[in-house]
């Protein structure tokens, strides 16, 4: 019996995690060219490189112009620090001593604090553009300044720049945002089994959202420079990871990026 053919969001998530598992060469055996040293995706054997241009044939748009954004290191995380963590300067003040805490409310706070440890902290992408805003003519100084800046959700699948928009809502798909209301509520339910839309897998190109799944009414997956470049370095770390700066802020100080933006 032929096995079934895979949705593209399917298909894509197999690519990337193929890729992610690429066995790459250890400091000793690896060359140390100048080539290699500028170039990491020179370390790919041969044999798997197939599997980037395969990427490349999906997306021949944004692929080259998201490598160039991890080369530039444009994309740096933001994690946002924990709740527990933010407020332990004011909870050792605040917290009764041994001769009068109240008989097992002091375990019970442990272990809130544990459950609070084990979640993983809520992170996103800041990616700056590689292209400098150049000023109108006549309008104050006319020196280049620094490119518009994005944020990259990779667990909503969001990004705020104007092609991912584009992307998102292309023109003769009436029937899939006519449908959004209908499939609300399976949305909902599938973000409730296996941790999101992973499918079993932990990690589904794609996230919550359900374009390029079965009656979705999209075909593909739509993605953007900044979004593809975010995946690459999450999923890809052994091989791109070191190309994200990572910044761990709080609460407030994680809204206030987002509100410069």
């Amino acid at each position: 019996m032929a096995s079934p053919v895979p949705t593209p969001r399917q298909f894509i998530t197999s690519l990337i995690e193929s890729l992610a598992s690429i066995p790459l060469p250890t400091a000793s055996s690896a060359p140390t060219t100048s080539s290699t040293e500028t170039n990491p995706l020179k370390l790919i054997p041969p044999t798997h490189r197939p599997l980037l241009t395969t990427l490349y044939a999906l997306y021949p748009s944004i692929l080259l112009p998201a490598l160039d954004l991890l080369d530039r290191r444009l994309a740096t995380r933001i994690v946002v620090r924990p709740l527990h963590l933010q407020h332990d300067t004011i909870a050792t003040t605040t917290t009764p001593s041994a001769a009068t805490e109240t008989p097992g409310h002091g375990k019970e706070k442990r272990e809130e604090g544990d459950a609070a440890a084990a979640t993983p902290s809520p992170s996103f992408f800041l990616v700056r553009s590689a292209q400098p805003q150049h000023p109108r003519r006549g309008h104050g100084d006319a020196s280049a300044k620094p490119g518009l800046s994005y944020v990259v959700r990779l667990d909503a699948w969001n990004c705020t720049c104007a092609a991912f928009a584009f992307a998102a809502f292309p023109r003769g798909e009436e029937s899939y945002i006519a449908d959004a209301d209908a499939d609300a509520a399976s949305v909902v339910a599938g973000a409730g089994d296996e941790g999101g839309s992973g499918g079993g897998l932990g990690w589904e190109f794609g996230a919550l959202s359900r374009d390029g799944t079965e009656g979705s009414g999209m075909a593909g997956v739509p993605c953007c420079k900044h979004l593809l470049a975010c995946v690459l370095a999450e999923r890809w770390r052994g091989l791109l990871g070191g190309y994200v700066d990572e910044r761990v802020v709080g609460r407030q100080e994680a809204a206030g990026l987002v509100a410069d933006i």
